[in-house]
Formats: structure tokens, sequence, C-alpha cells
């Protein structure tokens, strides 16, 4: 029991912390659509196309990382078990080690949250250089045409 006194700054608190945060859940999952040109129905499908369990995996890795919610909750979001989100947890950090092409695809995703997901899931990769999402970033003026990049021999 909290004293009378101290019950408005527990009640703050608590709310930080278990805050229901389902529209952050929804700016997620539509970043992880978007990215992945993956409708969002589909990631919470039963679907078990590599794409779309490799999107929904890490939809779940960054709910999970980026906010105080269990593996029960994060799991209720996808309509899968919690072992599920174990899975697609310890899954995401070894592709993260150990396969260049997963990392890219997941450097490519976290650049397009914000800072503070950005730093939280940098952190739960171990990955040791903060600036590495700087070259993911979309910049208009690296963008080349297919004319662009099109060698002429005369």
């Amino acid at each position: 029991m909290v004293a009378s006194h101290r019950r408005a700054e527990f009640t703050k608190v608590y709310d930080y912390l278990h805050k229901v945060e389902k529209p952050e859940y929804n700016d997620i999952i539509q970043i992880v659509s978007k990215h992945f040109n993956i409708p969002v129905i589909d990631i919470k499908s039963d679907k078990k196309y590599a794409e779309i369990a490799f999107a929904r995996q890490l939809y779940m890795t960054a709910i999970k990382v980026c906010s105080t919610k269990t593996l029960a909750e994060v799991s209720r979001t996808v309509n899968k078990h919690h072992s599920t989100v174990c899975h697609a947890i310890h899954t995401i950090r070894k592709d993260y080690e150990f396969c260049a092409i997963r990392r890219h695809k997941i450097r490519g995703f976290i650049s397009n949250l914000n800072q503070t997901q950005q730093e939280l899931l940098l952190d739960f990769l171990n990955e040791r250089d903060p600036n590495i999402i700087a070259s993911y970033a979309v910049d208009a003026n690296r963008v080349a045409t297919p004319a662009d990049t099109q060698t002429h021999y005369a």
C-alpha cells in the first residue's frame, strides 16, 4: 500500500511504466509494413514465408525492446505464444550478429524509427558504433536514377 501523500507520484510512475502503448505498436507495425512492403494483415497472420516471418520477428523484437511490455503482451499483438516472441528476439540478435544481409535489413528498419527507439535497439543488438544508422538514412541526393548509373562506352 502506498501512503496517501505519495499516491500521486506513485500513480504517475506506474502509468508511465505500464501505459498502454497501442499507438506505438501501430507506428512500429506501419514502419515494418512499409519498409518490407508487407501488408499489416500478413504480419499479424500465420503465414510462414521467410520475408513475412522475418518482418514479424523484427516487429516483435522492436516492441519488446522499446517498451515495458511483457512477452505475453507482445505476443498478443500478433496472436502468437510468448515463446514465439522469445524465439524472435533470439533469432534477430543472431541474424544481426552473423548474417550481413539480415544485418543490412535490420539497420535499414532501425533507421526509420525515432532516436530513442534506435538507441534502444542498437544497444540491444550490441552495436558499438552509434553512427552506423546515419548511412542508412534516406537522402534524396543519394538516390540515383537508372540513367545515372549506366556506363556509356564510346
